[in-house]
């Protein structure tokens, strides 16, 4: 049983759903931050969304924030969000250029 620390970038188009965290197989993944940065020239409406391994229900860990131009919070706020085998986390801004940085914790539970 290994744990491995990861990260991963995403610039989504705008407006557009996107993919940025698939848990692997036999895994639990614990994130522990998603930092998000405007960079775009206009305020932008964000959403992340968690969807359990196989379900199509939206659960939203943010939906509708603002951020302002040249500005960048976490979603979680340091609160540890624990996903499991399968489950996928997906990002959503209304502007382009706005990065959403994701770093977490995968516990292989083989």
């Amino acid at each position: 049983m290994a744990n491995r620390y990861l990260h991963q970038v995403s610039i989504p188009s705008a407006a557009t759903e996107t993919t940025l965290y698939t848990v692997p197989t036999a895994t639990t993944a614990v994130v522990r931050s998603l930092r998000v940065t405007n960079a775009s020239s206009a305020s932008t409406v964000l959403t992340v969304t968690q969807y359990d391994s196989g379900d199509v229900t939206a659960h939203y860990a943010m939906k509708g924030k603002s951020l302002a131009v040249n500005t960048s919070l976490d979603v979680f706020n340091g609160v540890p969000f624990v996903m499991e085998e399968g489950d996928v986390l997906k990002i959503t801004s209304s502007q382009g250029n706005v990065t959403f940085y994701l770093s977490y914790l995968e516990v292989d539970r083989t």
